[in-house]
């Protein structure tokens, strides 16, 4: 498995994240484009066609965007949980691609803990 370290690791998945966003938002301008110029005028199988196209593109967009939305926010999650207690320093461990949770060690200090994980309320 790949290593790298914490900030070019969240740096790809930020990267990966907005490539899904922007993904939605080309679906979300084809969705537009296509209700402008089919409109509701027609009738027949073209428009059965064109809704039957609209539909698929509106599941393509939110799947899309809950692509987005997860990538994104484990990204922040991490990045908030990525500070050593012990020593405070920020990001100095390796992260192993495709890991979840991420099992860190401090570089400085050798302190061990888990990021990526929600906290729990309670």
């Amino acid at each position: 498995m790949q290593h790298l370290k914490f900030t070019r690791w969240h740096e790809r998945q930020l990267f990966m994240s907005f490539a899904w966003l922007v993904s939605c938002l080309m679906c979300g301008f084809l969705f537009v484009t296509i209700i402008e110029f089919v409109g509701v005028n027609f009738s027949g199988i073209f428009s059965i066609l064109s809704i039957f196209a609209l539909y698929l593109i509106g599941i393509a967009i939110i799947e899309l965007f809950r692509r987005f939305w997860m990538r994104f926010s484990f990204a922040q999650t991490c990045a908030t949980q990525a500070t050593c207690r012990s020593c405070g320093s920020y990001g100095a461990f390796e992260v192993r691609v495709g890991a979840r949770p991420i099992y860190a060690r401090c570089q400085n200090c050798d302190h061990h803990w888990i990021i990526g994980q929600s906290k729990k309320r309670g």
